[in-house]
């Protein structure tokens, strides 16, 4: 459901669905050698060298709903990047980890990007937002 918020809209995502599917698989065959090893215990094997054996981690992955803001963002292309960047600020809190979250980790990038990523949008020289030119 989305909201006219649009700093909760963007990051109302959930669990990607493979990982929502590899959590309970591992959870399956957690619960499965658990149950061998404790069946084997019980009808009489060496406990001394019966271990139970180690869970495969899968670690957690989010799928963060960026379509809106990304919008949002190429619909201030052609305006100063002051205010774009003012704006931004403006309706993403970055004092919470959301907002932090989606201002630093998501939207900052496709402007300034980091050394090893080419941005999705360039500051022209007169401060200009500019979609990037891609080769």
């Amino acid at each position: 459901m989305t909201t006219k918020n649009l700093a909760r809209t963007v990051i109302e995502g959930g669990r990607t669905r493979g990982n929502t599917w590899a959590r309970r698989a591992s959870n399956g065959v957690q619960r499965t050698n658990v149950r061998r090893v404790s069946g084997a215990l019980l009808s009489g094997a060496d406990a001394d060298f019966t271990t139970y054996p180690v869970r495969r981690v899968v670690y957690r992955q989010f799928a963060d709903k960026l379509g809106p803001a990304e919008r949002w963002l190429a619909g201030q292309v052609g305006r100063p990047w002051n205010k774009v960047r003012s704006e931004l600020f403006a309706r993403f809190d970055v004092r919470t980890t959301v907002g932090r979250h989606i201002v630093f980790d998501h939207l900052l990038p496709e402007v300034e990007g980091p050394p090893r990523r080419r941005p999705d949008y360039v500051i022209g020289r007169s401060g200009i937002l500019k979609k990037a030119k891609r080769t």
